[in-house]
């Protein structure tokens, strides 16, 4: 390693740890005041998080307005869509070329650009569902003005994406080499998550006219060979499958997995298992207990509890994907989620999976206001358009 790359190493770090500071300091806050908590029904509460979330005078999306300050395009480009259907047009574009125009000036892809828009930077490891989101945010908006003024940046980063995330000879995720994920910060070798992100980014690359070198590559055929085993899915590469919620629910939500009858039987047998096993109680969904075969991330080395945790984001891909393949059980599904925005009157990150309110522990206190609530007002106002 220069002397150059361990400076950015150690200046990425420093972000990070700068980031995970204040990420606690707002955990103490949110203990010290109590939870936000906003008026009327699911779909009401919903559209208040999503404004709040919106930096009017920097013009993005937060991933909250109070705790997770700087744009984290993991957390927006997971509600894109959604916020397209919603007819928040503008503020997707605005926030997409705020994140571009700084990530063209530092050279390069990271998954947080800090609060003043002066630094991006990954936490711990590089992001490849980040990349994804990305792009499928940029193919979700139609600007072809916009894809083509960073058309060149773009071209570099799919290659910087192939080089840090593809094994060639086979097309997966390089395995033993550490990536920030959605579960836990650089936790698994060659995660069914990252793999299924892969294929996000061969379709997305494809929508966007971009040279794609993942174009030769088969991931439903690859994921199925090397991931499925009966009604479960390895959690990473080469593990005996374990419980795992996100490996269960994401080849079937980026569509990996293809539509029809057969895709329709799997993914219910696969979800009788995440039922038998716990993980869509007392909401959908958990990531897995402490049985899982990862090892945990920040947080979780200090409060263990978040390992066995319901985390919204990944319960609301999982209603995306019932409502999508199994309507009879979405909407059992979204009648829960209803109920539980209207008990609290707020969206919040994290569940406890004994109690199903807010996560409260000693290191980490849930986020009441997080933008993932577009997902669920997108999908309330498509039940009431039916």
């Amino acid at each position: 390693m220069d002397g150059q790359e361990h400076s950015g190493r150690l200046v990425e770090r420093t972000l990070a740890a700068a980031a995970s500071a204040r990420a606690l300091g707002s955990t103490w806050r949110r203990k010290l005041l109590g939870r936000q908590r906003y008026a009327g029904r699911a779909p009401e509460i919903c559209e208040q998080v999503v404004r709040a979330c919106f930096d009017s005078g920097r013009r993005f999306f937060r991933a909250s307005p109070r705790g997770w300050s700087g744009f984290r395009v993991r957390d927006f480009g997971r509600v894109a869509p959604a916020l397209l259907e919603l007819g928040f047009e503008a503020e997707v574009g605005d926030s997409l070329r705020y994140a571009l125009k700084r990530y063209e000036r530092a050279g390069r892809f990271a998954l947080v650009i800090s609060p003043f828009g002066r630094e991006v930077f990954d936490v711990r490891a590089y992001a490849p569902d980040g990349f994804a989101l990305l792009l499928r945010a940029l193919h979700g908006l139609r600007d072809g003005q916009l894809v083509e003024r960073h058309r060149p940046w773009l071209e570099r980063e799919t290659w910087r994406f192939f080089r840090l995330v593809v094994d060639p000879s086979t097309g997966l995720v390089r395995e033993r080499v550490p990536f920030s994920e959605a579960r836990g910060l650089a936790g698994r070798s060659s995660s069914c998550y990252s793999n299924a992100m892969c294929y996000l980014v061969q379709q997305e690359l494809d929508a966007l006219r971009l040279p794609n070198p993942l174009a030769a590559y088969d991931y439903g055929q690859l994921v199925r060979k090397r991931f499925l085993i009966g009604d479960r899915f390895r959690d990473e590469m080469g593990r005996a499958p374990t419980p795992s919620g996100d490996a269960a629910i994401m080849p079937f939500w980026t569509g990996l997995m293809g539509e029809g009858a057969r895709t329709r039987g799997l993914f219910e047998r696969v979800l009788a298992r995440l039922d038998a096993d716990g993980l869509t109680r007392p909401y959908p969904a958990r990531y897995g207990g402490s049985g899982a075969s990862r090892r945990p991330g920040f947080f979780e080395r200090f409060d263990p509890d978040l390992r066995d945790a319901v985390w919204t984001s990944l319960g609301l891909q999982l209603l995306e994907t019932t409502e999508r393949l199994l309507p009879e059980r979405h909407e059992l599904e979204l009648a829960r989620y209803v109920r539980m925005v209207e008990r609290l009157g707020c969206f919040p990150d994290v569940l406890d999976a004994r109690s199903g309110d807010p996560y409260s522990g000693p290191f980490y206190q849930a986020e009441d206001s997080v933008i993932w609530a577009a997902a669920l007002w997108a999908m309330l106002r498509r039940k009431r358009r039916r």
